[in-house]
Order: structure tokens, then C-alpha cells, then sequence
């Protein structure tokens, strides 16, 4: 498959349109309190790497409709090239404008999702933690 030369110069080209997306990979690691049957890992966040990529904002009012109790509601669409899909399904923490989102390996039932979209560009919807 092929680029399509105008979509990657924009995602390259126009920053203004770019917002800063933050990956946390960790490193799983043995505590003092390790038990082999229950294996509780202890994780510890690296360094993030950070990326620049086309984030939109879902309405409250496309997503999922029932009543919200105290918890902030909220999802991002991200618009990326398809060499990020790795980091998105290995990443412990992912950070969209100071806010965090679910990660891929955490969400269950449709809280993130990973669309291939053509010209070797990935559509990714995170909903906000």
C-alpha cells in the first residue's frame, strides 16, 4: 500500500494542528512481596516518548448514553501513521494534553479501539481514565 504524499505532509508540516501524545512504557520488575502463583509484577514507568499526532475530541453526546455519576467522561480520536500501532498495544500510560486515557492492553469492551485506515495511516479512539 501506498502514502498518500499531502496526508503526511500534513501531519508533518502543519504543528499547529498536532497535539503532543505522551507513551509511558515500563519495566516489569520482582518485588520483596512476589508470589509465583499470584504474580504481581511490580511496574515501573520509563521515561515517556513523546509524538505528535492529529487529536480530535468525541462529543459526551456520541458516546455511550446512561447516566454519569462523579467521573469525568470523555474520549479522544487520534490520527496517526501506522508504525505507532506497537506502541499503542505495549504502552502503560498514554497521555493526551495532560489528560490520561486507557491503555490498549488495560481496555476491555470497546474503551479503545484500532482502525487501519488506508494509506498506511491507524485510527485510534482512547477513552479518557
Amino acid at each position: 500500500m501506498r502514502r498518500l504524499p499531502s496526508v503526511t505532509n500534513l501531519l508533518v508540516k502543519r504543528s499547529d494542528l498536532l497535539s503532543k501524545v505522551s507513551f509511558y512504557f515500563a519495566t516489569k520488575t520482582v518485588g520483596d512481596d512476589f508470589d509465583p502463583i499470584e504474580k504481581n509484577y511490580t511496574y515501573v514507568n520509563q521515561n515517556p516518548q513523546t509524538v505528535k499526532m492529529y487529536v480530535r475530541e468525541i462529543e459526551a453526546e456520541s458516546l455511550i448514553w446512561k447516566q454519569m455519576g462523579t467521573k469525568e467522561a470523555g474520549a479522544v480520536e487520534l490520527l496517526c501513521e501506522e508504525r505507532y500501532k506497537n506502541w499503542f498495544m505495549v504502552a502503560n500510560k498514554i497521555m493526551v494534553n495532560d489528560d490520561e486515557y486507557e491503555v490498549y492492553k488495560e481496555a476491555t469492551g470497546g474503551r479503545a479501539i484500532m482502525q487501519r485506515r488506508p494509506f498506511k495511516m491507524l485510527r485510534v479512539i482512547l477513552r479518557k481514565k
